[in-house]
């Protein structure tokens, strides 16, 4: 593609002299192969421009791609934070006498979500989303995965909601809603209250 754009210019700055009149007379010497110069231009042209604009529609489809597995993939989230929120709920409920409580998420772990993993893994995924929400949501599945199977559900809730915030920053960047620079910035105050929330859960008790 930049060879051929290269070329496709270097033959426009060629044709551009055809125009310059002190080399009129060697151009009506040669007007037939420069005619057929000229329409090669033309069509070399037109033809960088339909690459262009078929770059520019694949890039779009991939963008609309990407959003709805986002989507799909904030509905898996969801889904698991609303199931972890009524298993602390559930335990919380227990009486404090209550043996089960002291077991209750080893035999009831807080559920992961799977679509992440799936979502995280497509090829698509890693070279359409910026780099920072890679970073972010890379760190919270990693996070979610250990503690999925540990006691300490108020900490996980809190991952699940940061990543949730995490994709839709990101779906607002890829549909031209926030600009490079206003999404970094939005990642980094999504980060510290993350920060803020995470020391928060750890400053109390389960």
């Amino acid at each position: 593609m930049i060879l051929y754009t290269f070329l496709t210019i270097l033959l426009i700055v060629l044709g551009m002299l055809t125009f310059v009149p002190k080399y009129q007379d060697t151009i009506n010497r040669f007007s037939t192969g420069i005619n057929f110069f000229l329409t090669l231009i033309a069509t070399l042209f037109g033809v960088l421009l339909a690459m262009a604009f078929a770059n520019i529609e694949e890039e779009q489809k991939e963008k609309d791609h990407v959003i709805k597995l986002m989507q799909a993939t904030i509905a898996a989230i969801e889904s698991s934070h609303d199931y972890s929120e009524d298993l602390y709920e559930f335990y919380l409920d227990l009486p404090e006498e209550d043996e089960t409580r002291t077991h209750f998420f080893d035999k009831n772990p807080l559920p992961f979500p799977d679509y992440l993993n799936t979502f995280m893994r497509q090829s698509l995924v890693n070279r359409t989303l910026s780099e920072e929400t890679l970073i972010d949501l890379n760190e919270y599945k990693f996070n979610l995965q250990k503690i999925s199977n540990g006691n300490q559900p108020q900490i996980y809730l809190v991952l699940l909601t940061y990543t949730i915030e995490a994709l839709r920053l990101e779906i607002d960047y890829q549909k031209g809603e926030k600009s490079l620079p206003e999404l970094e910035k939005a990642i980094d105050s999504n980060d510290r209250k993350f920060n803020l929330a995470l020391d928060k859960v750890k400053n109390s008790s389960l």
